[in-house]
């Protein structure tokens, strides 16, 4: 039997394969009721409004507000709509009754800590999806201008946050492991170390501004680059982020 040391020997000399725990975001699409043809239709309206966000996101499947869903076939046409509608199925999270179901589909059943996912409810969901909202201001006299969504710092690793059709602003950091996005601009008065999109429903003129620059990855309607590939110039410094030309630039801000 080999050791613990043998094993770590073993990695570092280029073993097959590494075992070790990770930790990643997931969003949760809760299942409120079984109409399976509204169902489709919402969710298919819900992911085109952000396409570079959601469309191919990968989902868990929280059946926990359904009393049962035992039959196989069943849960296998509930998967085939939400994936029609544009997302991707990992696993279920549902109440006793539903494994032998679960099993023949070849779904894990997890547990989901509500704290660190984003909910996507199967129900009319409010404009706005965010975590520890600041007061929103009052609604701009400028007709057709949407007041952007204001949000205290900091948002911690594993919570997600989407401003739909207005700018983002967070007062505060934006830890590694979170994820931060906005149909319209990002603006971090923090520093940013997670994810943020701008942009998020395709608008190429959306931006990212940050005052201090260390994110896992950028993305402005769809176009991204992560933190490795970015310049170590702009490290650790205040910096807006957009596409010229259809590239993806990251330039220092004069403050």
């Amino acid at each position: 039997m080999a050791r613990r040391g043998d094993l770590a020997t073993n990695a570092r000399d280029g073993a097959v394969f590494e075992l070790r725990s990770g930790q990643f975001s997931l969003m949760v699409l809760a299942i409120r009721h079984l109409d399976l043809l509204q169902l489709q239709t919402d969710l298919t309206d819900h992911v085109a409004s952000a396409p570079s966000l959601l469309r191919g996101a990968p989902v868990v499947l929280d059946l926990n507000p359904l009393s049962q869903l035992a039959d196989p076939g069943l849960l296998r046409e509930l998967i085939n709509r939400v994936e029609q509608a544009g997302l991707k199925v990992l696993a279920l999270a549902a109440n006793a009754g539903i494994e032998a179901a679960a099993k023949a589909l070849g779904l894990p059943i997890l547990g989901v800590d509500r704290k660190r996912t984003r909910l996507i409810d199967a129900e009319p969901v409010s404009e706005i999806e965010a975590l520890n909202p600041a007061p929103e201001p009052a609604p701009s006299e400028v007709s057709g201008l949407q007041s952007p969504l204001v949000l205290q710092g900091p948002i911690r690793g594993g919570q997600q946050v989407y401003a739909r059709g207005r700018d983002l602003i967070i007062t505060g950091a934006v830890s590694a492991g979170a994820e931060v996005a906005a149909d319209g601009c990002v603006h971090v008065y923090g520093r940013l170390s997670g994810k943020a999109l701008a942009g998020a429903a395709g608008d190429l003129r959306a931006r990212v501004y940050c005052l201090s620059f260390a994110a896992e990855l950028v993305s402005i309607a769809g176009n991204f680059k992560v933190f490795e590939s970015a310049s170590r110039e702009v490290a650790g410094k205040a910096v807006e982020i957009f596409l010229d030309d259809g590239r993806l630039e990251i330039r220092p801000l004069r403050i």
